[in-house]
């Protein structure tokens, strides 16, 4: 069955447009069909893959200029195809007030046509704007990446707060999954936060933590997973692990 899943945090700098890409490419790499979507106007996701976002149309094509799913989606790597940002995605923040049902539903329609994947993530923008809305409006799961400090922590609860406003709003539950990512093990603050989050949200926190390391920080620099800048290390394993915890629901 097709999971439609939008990766959120309006911080930004905790991993999110990483975890999109290698949770992404561990999972194509099991023989699962997955498609990314850059939701993001900075274009991170599209650049951390190696797309040149100038050359392509993107999301953005899809929503406001009716073009064709098949003259927007790149074929990536294998089991894995991407929908770029676009050039002018911003341009969907202002849009008024009589239009903003007409592009939610039409995002929901992209995710439809893509019946044949198994998973379809987006990764969204570090804010709570016109954008996040779409999202939540076309998904029935999110992931939240939460790094190992106490500031990302305070933040959550702003980000829970437009959820389960959304989600009454829409009179549709959404399930939660948690991420902890540029995860430290020998300090105790960031062991801290984890044991927090576990707390709060027992059966939602995925086993496997993300470690920060050289690889997974400077992949995206080369438009590379960290499995293709690095065959093995902490950050290709963790990301498998994550795979597969994600896929059978694994938690803390």
């Amino acid at each position: 069955m097709l999971r439609k899943v939008a990766v959120i945090n309006q911080k930004g700098g905790v991993g999110k447009t990483t975890t999109t890409a290698n949770l992404g490419y561990m999972l194509a790499k099991k023989g699962y069909k997955v498609t990314l979507i850059d939701l993001d106007p900075q274009g991170s996701l599209t650049i951390s893959l190696g797309v040149n976002w100038q050359e392509h149309l993107g999301i953005e094509d899809l929503l406001l200029h009716e073009d064709k799913l098949e003259n927007v989606i790149v074929e990536t790597r294998k089991n894995l195809r991407l929908i770029p940002c676009g050039n002018n995605l911003g341009q969907a923040e202002h849009i008024d007030k009589d239009s903003s049902s007409s592009i939610a539903k039409k995002l929901k329609t992209v995710l439809n046509q893509l019946n044949d994947d198994d998973f379809i993530l987006i990764d969204c923008p570090p804010s709570s704007g016109f954008l996040i809305v779409c999202a939540l409006y076309a998904i029935d799961e999110v992931l939240i990446p939460i790094s190992g400090d106490y500031l990302t922590l305070h933040g959550l609860s702003h980000l829970l707060g437009t959820l389960k406003g959304f989600e009454k709003r829409l009179k549709h539950d959404i399930k939660k999954w948690f991420v902890v990512t540029r995860f430290h093990p020998r300090r105790r603050l960031a062991q801290d936060v984890k044991d927090k989050l576990i707390s709060c949200f027992p059966d939602q926190v995925l086993k496997t933590s993300i470690r920060e390391t050289t690889a997974v920080a400077e992949s995206p620099s080369f438009g590379l997973t960290v499995y293709e800048y690095q065959k093995k290390g902490n950050g290709v394993q963790d990301y498998r692990d994550l795979a597969e915890d994600f896929c059978i629901g694994r938690t803390c």
